[in-house]
């Protein structure tokens, strides 16, 4: 039996992670230790261990990553500092655990840590989306990670190229696909009164969902943000804000969303966020969301400035800069028939559904018997 590491910091990386444990837990050959950090554990960001809890995933281990003081400053060096934490707290783990393969994922800090100490601790590891381009941090993290991965599951051919050019062994990587794209296909919708009732959205009518997270390279995020939300109130459409990610610059994005009298939520789950994709919804701001995941249900996505700047976009996507003309110019165009039209039989180029299903198989193929860990540049 093949004993397989996760590691999970916050809703994005579990919601991919989520498709593959529920194989894994159906597979007679395959087990897996679940570590649970980062903001699942953070009351104002929904405290999501709950779903986790909820859908009888057992924990392996859990440890703070945020303490106060993090929220508090929401700058660089708290980042350097939780990411400390969890090199210390899994070095640990590693130990007591002693896994046949980390399964790592992503350009999430702890995602990035647990490669790292797999490396160093000679434990296979495979990385979960990597080659894939990107604004702000996540950028330089995503491509370190792959280099201390020993496989990768990438989400298509373009990716997976990027990583035969960045010195990775062809035979190694895998093209299968967004897993998030199962997890959210997985999910059963929600009875449309009941998110009416906790959302005042009503799903059969134009509404905006607003995900907008801060870029850490830029110093201007309070400038981004209020154009973005004077915008959703200038609109007078249904909406709702959803809060942004922990990176630093997140403080600001907070405390201007708590400022308005917009209609907003800490987070989602993914059966909430499931069924307000089936509604006519139109998701704005530079959540990764909306290239992976949008165009699986032909839903239109007004991607705002940088971050996402790298990413192969499918056609249900436009791309303003941080200009309220501008958004409000897209928001007008992605309402049309025609843009309807257009995105109609849209095939999304980040995968079909299948993603976990070509993960596990593939993960059961790999000899890791007396693998050598040691990593090489193919050039």
């Amino acid at each position: 039996m093949k004993k397989i590491l996760i590691i999970t910091e916050r809703r994005a990386d579990f919601s991919r992670f989520k498709p593959i444990i529920k194989l894994i837990q159906k597979d007679k050959k395959l087990d897996y230790q679940l570590i649970v950090t980062g903001l699942h554990l953070v009351k104002k960001y929904g405290y999501t261990i709950n779903e986790i809890n909820k859908d009888k995933f057992k924990i392996f281990s859990k440890f703070k990553m945020f303490d106060s003081e993090y929220f508090i400053k929401n700058d660089g060096a708290e980042m350097v500092r939780a990411i400390g934490k969890v090199f210390i707290n899994i070095s640990h783990l590693l130990k007591k655990s002693k896994p046949d393969l980390i399964l790592s994922g992503f350009d999430i800090a702890a995602n990035f840590a647990i490669s790292v100490a797999g490396a160093h601790m000679n434990i296979p590891v495979a990385h979960i989306q990597g080659g894939e381009v990107s604004g702000t941090i996540d950028e330089s993290i995503r491509h370190a990670t792959s280099k201390f991965s020993n496989f990768h599951f990438t989400a298509n051919k373009e990716t997976k190229n990027r990583l035969i050019k960045l010195g990775e062994i062809p035979k190694n990587i895998f093209s299968v696909g967004c897993p998030s794209i199962d997890a959210l296909l997985s999910e059963d919708l929600i009875n449309k009164e009941l998110i009416k009732k906790k959302f005042k959205i009503n799903l059969d009518e134009n509404f905006l969902l607003v995900i907008q997270h801060p870029v850490t390279s830029e110093q201007d995020t309070l400038s981004q943000i209020n154009k973005t939300l004077s915008v959703i109130k200038n609109s007078k459409m249904q909406h709702l804000v959803v809060f942004p990610n922990n990176d630093s610059g997140s403080k600001k994005i907070l405390q201007e969303i708590k400022k308005t009298n917009l209609n907003y939520v800490p987070t989602l789950t993914l059966s909430e966020y499931r069924t307000l994709l089936s509604g006519k919804m139109i998701l704005i701001g530079n959540s990764s969301s909306g290239i992976h995941e949008a165009a699986s249900f032909k839903v239109p996505v007004i991607n705002i400035g940088s971050r996402q700047s790298g990413r192969f976009k499918p056609k249900n996507v436009v791309n303003v800069n941080y200009s309220k003309q501008e958004i409000e110019k897209a928001i007008k165009k992605v309402k049309s028939q025609n843009f309807y039209k257009k995105i109609k039989n849209i095939k999304n180029p980040y995968g079909d559904g299948k993603s976990a299903i070509k993960i596990i198989k593939i993960i059961k193929k790999l000899n890791l018997r007396n693998f050598d860990t040691q990593k090489k540049l193919t050039y």
